[in-house]
């Protein structure tokens, strides 16, 4: 399973759209309510299930 359908199986009742932007040179960045929780670029690790579930856990609690 990709991390794209991962995202859509487990928050499918939490988000309201999931949009992927095709790009050259690797780059792999995920943004929750216009933030960014994960960056490849920057970090240069493609991100894991369990490190993306818990930064988009922590933009979707309210308050934040």
């Amino acid at each position: 399973m990709s991390l794209a359908e991962h995202i859509l199986t487990t928050y499918q009742l939490k988000i309201k759209a999931l949009t992927l932007i095709p790009h050259y040179g690797g780059v792999f960045e995920v943004w929750v309510n216009n933030q960014e929780v994960h960056s490849k670029r920057l970090t240069g690790k493609f991100p894991v299930e369990k490190d993306i579930d818990a930064a988009i856990d922590e933009r979707l609690k309210p308050g934040t």
